[in-house]
């Protein structure tokens, strides 16, 4: 795997990796981490098992931001052509989502509303989870007035984002995934056909009915995320866990590069707790960073906010720090180019 680009690569001369799913251009000097890779890759075979396909071929990656601003304007932070995926790190796992769908429907697809939504809620993976807060009965530029505005015509604005990935995420938790692939591979939805009677059909509901539904079920705040992968999942020895790895950016699990220092960053390895937990937390290395995050907790009020908290060491530090009783992250920064070795001690007090 290339890891180094060159100044002023022509076209042929661009670093380019090619995996399972996606043959990737590097533009802008970049540099790209074999967990980046992994994770486009399981991007577009989470999207697809999800809208029941077989993933595409080959997608076409021109990966960094002078590419994203040539061809998607200085409006969008990436953008889904025939040419193939303009994207950053910040756009990539959304990007995906639309190329996944191109390839469904050959070529553009549906409403602006339900693609840009959907791209939205799925968007949430490996690096971030999508949050989305709104306050619906606020909202002038509604689902009934985006519905109306055809993929291709550019009537959708930023602003919009926000609601299309709110309204979704509230039919996606009202009436399930599986209810709402079925709009989305209707074809009657797909080409454009009909949406409206396939919103009918598949939703028991016109599109104006939903959104006065939407506004009045009061939901603010939707977060979906897939953080942590069950490959790297991190099991305690009786009251300890050690974990010892290398944040290395040709490691299939170090994703980046990203950040002003051009950090190479573990991710996706996670950690339970049963119950509310004092731990010492040693980590031993001679340098970078590591953060412990907690994933899907629910804060009720009544453990003191720093149960909640990220928690933070630098290389060869160590704390005792309280947890809440749920699932944490295990994310050390290192620095692309070099291989930093450490090791993660948790101790239950």
């Amino acid at each position: 795997m290339a890891l180094f680009a060159c100044a002023g690569c022509s076209d042929a001369e661009r670093p380019r990796h090619v995996t399972k799913h996606l043959e990737v251009e590097l533009f802008d000097d970049d540099v790209i981490c074999a967990g980046t890779l992994a994770a486009m890759d399981g991007q577009v075979e989470r999207v697809s098992t999800m809208l029941g396909l077989d993933p595409p071929e080959k997608i076409l990656v021109h990966y960094g931001p002078s590419a994203v601003k040539e061809h998607c304007g200085g409006t969008w932070n990436g953008c889904a052509r025939a040419s193939g995926v303009y994207a950053n790190d910040d756009s990539i796992f959304h990007e995906l989502v639309h190329a996944v769908r191109h390839a469904q429907g050959g070529g553009v697809v549906g409403m602006w509303l339900f693609e840009e939504g959907f791209g939205e809620v799925m968007s949430g993976y490996r690096w971030d989870p999508y949050y989305v807060q709104e306050q619906p009965d606020l909202v002038v530029r509604g689902p009934a007035l985006l519905a109306g505005f055809p993929l291709g015509e550019d009537k959708f604005v930023p602003e919009d984002y926000p609601t299309a990935g709110h309204f979704v995420s509230w039919l996606r938790t009202k009436y399930g995934d599986a209810t709402l692939v079925s709009f989305l591979n209707d074809e009657r939805y797909l080409f454009g056909e009909a949406p409206e009677d396939a919103f009918v059909d598949t939703f028991g509901t016109t599109i104006e009915e939903a959104d006065a539904a939407w506004r009045a079920a009061g939901l603010t705040e939707y977060v979906w995320s897939d953080v942590c992968d069950p490959a790297y999942a991190l099991t305690w020895e009786g009251a300890t866990l050690e974990f010892t790895d290398s944040a290395d950016c040709e490691a299939p699990h170090t994703t980046g590069p990203s950040g002003y220092l051009g950090a190479a960053t573990l991710r996706s390895h996670c950690f339970s707790l049963g119950q509310v937990k004092a731990l010492r937390v040693e980590f031993i290395s001679d340098a970078g960073a590591l953060w412990l995050m907690p994933v899907g907790c629910v804060d009720d009020g009544a453990l003191a906010p720093e149960y909640y908290e990220y928690k933070s060491l630098k290389g060869g530090e160590g704390d005792e720090l309280l947890f809440a009783a749920c699932k944490w992250e295990v994310q050390v920064d290192g620095i692309a180019g070099l291989s930093r070795d450490f090791t993660l001690r948790l101790t239950q007090l």
